[in-house]
């Protein structure tokens, strides 16, 4: 007969395999991350739709866009054409400037910093994948900056969420990012989660309504501060 120890261990066991078959959890360990993420298609009509924004592992396997596009799998020029292939896309909130790489061609020079979020336009199409496995593993010794919120992309930081990080929602990444949660509503840090299934946006104010922005394992949330920005943060994990 199986002891109250044995029934917990076993428990354990079959929770875990269940959410290693379901392919939505990383395994942490000495050797890193392993995820099966979901890449959502764009769709005619909904120009937000498909806007994949990615978190990657801060030590990975990719050394720039194209090496991505390629062990993902995303769709690559050639064979098809520039309205076919894939898109990468990178923000840099100091200046707010958005460089685009396509697979297959510009993405060979496409690099991002740790921590930096990249976004992944999957373009429908024969052999467009709907999930691709993403390996890696994390840099605690990653120290990021957010310049001071300004027009349009400027202060715009899209931050890759580590895979075994301490948050669970929008405001706990405010408290642990150091976003400010108090006073005037427009000196507050804000959030943006982008619904690639969806084709929308969830936004969120630190100490107002970011707590509804559920974190999802391997997307990157957009962060802005107005005023000083966040001059310095270690992105917190367990």
């Amino acid at each position: 007969m199986l002891n109250q120890k044995s029934h917990l261990t076993l428990a354990v066991v079959l929770v875990a395999a269940t959410l290693l078959i379901a392919g939505s959890v990383a395994i942490a360990s000495n050797t890193g991350f392993k995820i099966n993420k979901p890449l959502y298609l764009t769709v005619g009509g909904a120009p937000l739709k498909g806007n994949n924004w990615s978190s990657l592992p801060y030590f990975h396997p990719y050394p720039n866009g194209q090496a991505l596009c390629q062990q993902l799998g995303l769709r690559s020029n050639p064979p098809n054409t520039n309205a076919t292939s894939a898109t990468l896309l990178k923000i840099n909130p100091v200046d707010g400037s958005a460089p685009l790489a396509i697979c297959g061609t510009a993405a060979a020079s496409f690099t991002w910093s740790a921590g930096q979020g990249v976004r992944i336009r999957n373009t429908a199409g024969t052999g467009a994948p709907t999930s691709a496995i993403i390996v890696g593993s994390h840099n605690p010794a990653v120290s990021l900056t957010i310049p001071p919120a300004g027009i349009a992309n400027i202060g715009s930081f899209w931050f890759a969420v580590p895979y075994h990080t301490t948050a669970v929602n929008g405001q706990d990444l405010c408290n642990a990012v150091g976003l400010v949660s108090t006073g005037a509503l427009a000196t507050r840090g804000a959030l943006l989660r982008a619904n690639a299934d969806l084709g929308s946006s969830t936004p969120g104010i630190c100490g107002s309504s970011a707590a509804p922005i559920i974190l999802t394992l391997g997307e990157a949330i957009r962060l802005r501060q107005p005023g000083a920005g966040v001059p310095s943060f270690v992105p917190a994990h367990f």
